[in-house]
Parts: C-alpha cells; sequence; structure tokens
C-alpha cells in the first residue's frame, strides 16, 4: 500500500527555519555596507578640505608675493575642476587632476641702440672755488679756466677775481689774470677806486690773488705778479649832470630829481602846497635862496642857501639866480636800514644832512653811516660790505667799473 504524505508544510518550516538562520548573516552585511559607505564619505570630504586648503594658501602666496614669477622651473599648482557627472564604480575617491605647467615665456632680446656719433664741447670754461679768511672776512675766490675743446690737456687762460655787496650791489673785483698755462699772473685787474670800494689797496689785491686757486695747482707769491698792462683806469663816477629849466615867471632856475641837502630855514616844511606856491613864498622871502619840493607829500622847504645837491626821484629843487653858480652834483647814493662797514675814519654827532654834507665835501670819504638813534655820523675811506639795520641810513659815493 502506497502512502503519500503531504511534505509541502514541512518543507515551509524547514525553509522558514533556514530564513531565520540567516537573519543575523544579513544583519552583519548590513552593518559592514554602511561602515563602508561611511569611511567613503568621509574620505571625500576629507580629500575636499584639503583641496580647499591647498587652494587659500596658493592664493595667500601669490597675494604676499610668495610666488617667484622669475623661476627658471615653477611649480605647477593644482588646478581645482568642477565635478563633472560620473559614476564612481569603487570605493576610492576620484583622482585629483594635475594641470600641465605653463611654459617660461623667453625673453624678447631687445633691438641695439645705435650710438650716437661722438660729440666734442667746445670753447667751455672750468671755475674753481676757494673761501679764504682775509682782513678779517671771508672771501670766496673765483678762478675760471677757458678750454679750447674737452680733448684739451690744459686750458689756455685763465683768471681769478671775486665778488663783494656793497649797498645791495654785487660787485666783481678782478684780481688776477695768467694769459697762458706757463705764464705767471697780472694783476689787479680791478681800477683803484673799485678796489677802495670793497676796501682793497692795489698791494692788499695783489696778496688776495697769491691765494686763487689755479687747476694747475701752482702757487704765486706776491713778487711773481706783474702789473697787469689792461687795467681798466676807472675814476669816481662824475654826478649826472641834470638838465636846468627857468621858471619865466618866478625866474627859479628848476632842476626836477635832485634835492638840495641842508640849510632848512625854521618851522619846514610847508605842506600841502604846489611847486609854483612854494616857489612864490621863497621869493617873498629874504631868508629863502632855494627851496626842495617834495611831490608824493607836496611839501615845500625853504633854504637860506644851495649848495650841494644829491638824486632824489621824488623832488624838485629851485633855486634864484644868486646862488646858482653854487650848485654841485654829488654821486652819493643813499640806502634806509643799512649800514654799511669797513675802515671808519672819522665820527661826530651830526644831523642828518650835515652827514651827507660832510661826506660829499671830503675826497677821502666813500661812504657813511648815519645812526638815527645817536644822530651819530661816521665816515668811511674803505668799505667791505653792507647788512640790513633798521637803526642806520647810509650813504655810498658811486663809481664806474
Amino acid at each position: 500500500m502506497l502512502v503519500r504524505h503531504n511534505t509541502s508544510l514541512l518543507e515551509q518550516a524547514v525553509d522558514l527555519a533556514v530564513k531565520r538562520s540567516a537573519i543575523p548573516t544579513l544583519q552583519a552585511q548590513a552593518a559592514a555596507q554602511e561602515k563602508t559607505a561611511r569611511a567613503t564619505a568621509f574620505r571625500r570630504m576629507a580629500t575636499g578640505g584639503a583641496i580647499a586648503v591647498a587652494a587659500v594658501g596658493i592664493g595667500l602666496g601669490i597675494k604676499l608675493g610668495l610666488w617667484d614669477k622669475n623661476l627658471s622651473e615653477p611649480v605647477a599648482l593644482p588646478k581645482i575642476e568642477k565635478s563633472s557627472a560620473r559614476t564612481v564604480t569603487n570605493d576610492d575617491p576620484a583622482p585629483i587632476p594635475i594641470p600641465t605647467p605653463k611654459p617660461v615665456p623667453e625673453e624678447t632680446p631687445q633691438a641695439e641702440v645705435p650710438t650716437k656719433p661722438d660729440v666734442v664741447t667746445v670753447d667751455f670754461n672750468k671755475f674753481a672755488t676757494k673761501n679764504v679768511e682775509f682782513q678779517g672776512s671771508t672771501w670766496e675766490l673765483i678762478t675760471g679756466h677757458h678750454f679750447k675743446d674737452e680733448n684739451d690737456e690744459t686750458w689756455d687762460r685763465a683768471w681769478c677775481y671775486s665778488r663783494r655787496s656793497v649797498n645791495g650791489v654785487d660787485v666783481n673785483v678782478s684780481l688776477a689774470a695768467r694769459s697762458a698755462p706757463t705764464s705767471s699772473p697780472a694783476g689787479p685787474g680791478a681800477a683803484a677806486q673799485t678796489l677802495q670800494l670793497v676796501g682793497l689797496s692795489d698791494s692788499s689785491a695783489v696778496d688776495l690773488a697769491t691765494r686763487c686757486a689755479w687747476l694747475d695747482g701752482r702757487t704765486f707769491a706776491s713778487s711773481d705778479i706783474t702789473p697787469d698792462p689792461s687795467r681798466e683806469q676807472a675814476t669816481t663816477a662824475p654826478p649826472e649832470t641834470p638838465t636846468t629849466e627857468v621858471n619865466p615867471d618866478s625866474g627859479f632856475v628848476v632842476v626836477s630829481g635832485w634835492d638840495a641837502i641842508g640849510n632848512d630855514l625854521p618851522n619846514m616844511p610847508i605842506k600841502n602846497v604846489s611847486s609854483e606856491q612854494c616857489q612864490t613864498a621863497c621869493d617873498s622871502d629874504f631868508r629863502c635862496l632855494a627851496v626842495t619840493y617834495n611831490t608824493k607829500f607836496r611839501a615845500c622847504f625853504m633854504k637860506g642857501d644851495a649848495s650841494l645837491l644829491v638824486k632824489s626821484e621824488e623832488s624838485i629843487m629851485a633855486a634864484k639866480k644868486v646862488v646858482e653858480s653854487n650848485l654841485r652834483y654829488s654821486n652819493l647814493v643813499f640806502a634806509t636800514k643799512t649800514e654799511i662797514s669797513g675802515n671808519a675814519y672819522w665820527s661826530a654827532p651830526l644831523r642828518y644832512p650835515d652827514c651827507i654834507l660832510q661826506c660829499a665835501n671830503d675826497n677821502s670819504c666813500l661812504g657813511f653811516n648815519f645812526r638815527k638813534k645817536e644822530s651819530a655820523c661816521v665816515l668811511f675811506n674803505s668799505i667791505t660790505q653792507s647788512a640790513d639795520n633798521a637803526a642806520v641810513a647810509s650813504g655810498i659815493k658811486s663809481v664806474a667799473n
């Protein structure tokens, strides 16, 4: 007798038991896969962070000048590219592409600039200066040397001079000259009146010339310096001859631009009058022989005499015919707030107009100082320099240079 058993239920039970026994294994595989996925994600995040830090470092290096563009072999920088849509089939991060270094461009050789043809400098001077102490003051000696051209081994002629400021005017003083490198100096070249103006005599000028700095280094004693045959023979400048006019109404001799010094009558000046009124007032006063009229202040100065006239752009001098022959025109030039220095040989308390007359009438006087506060007059027979001084008025006789 064949008995069939229905085993489907048994098979299902066995299968269920097998599947239940496999659950721990599947759970272990799932956990392993989850750990692997987490490790892969962490590696990718770490790689991305490292790339970002590298990019920031490179940018700061370039900003701070740490990137040397002149390196012969530049370091290749990693190039960060945008991620492309692709599938990674393994657990390793995607490789970082390395850019190809750019070649350093070769420097283009510059074309040679054609040289200009040689240019020779001709007819030029070289100067040597030297400061020396002489007669209690500092003198700048300037020595010039003339060259025919720059190829000359030496100069062909030379000269030595100095400059001094006299009453605000620079005076050139020629001391010595050499006609050739083999010759001795000749001097002085300045006229005697010019030397006196700066406080020198012929002998002291020669002594000063022995200290000139010649380019050939030669020195000379006073006895080596011969008289200069071409020396200028200037004299005291003759005073300018003014143009005189005769006023037909009053008979006065009228000279514009000049002032008669001194001899003012009492209670002068008469203010706010015209030049014609000034002359009329003088004509009616027997004591008055001349007048000076100041055009700027419309002031009239009547005078008991007129002899010395000095330049004054703001003045008109008018004198009666009886004193016309006594008029003398002075070469004194005046300065306010200026003090001269030099060799003072005479002093006395005088009024300003009398100080002017004292110097003008003395041939030895080359200039004067008048100290306003003390009413002191000082005369000089040599002048070395001038300086600003608000308390002093000065005058100096002009010379032709």
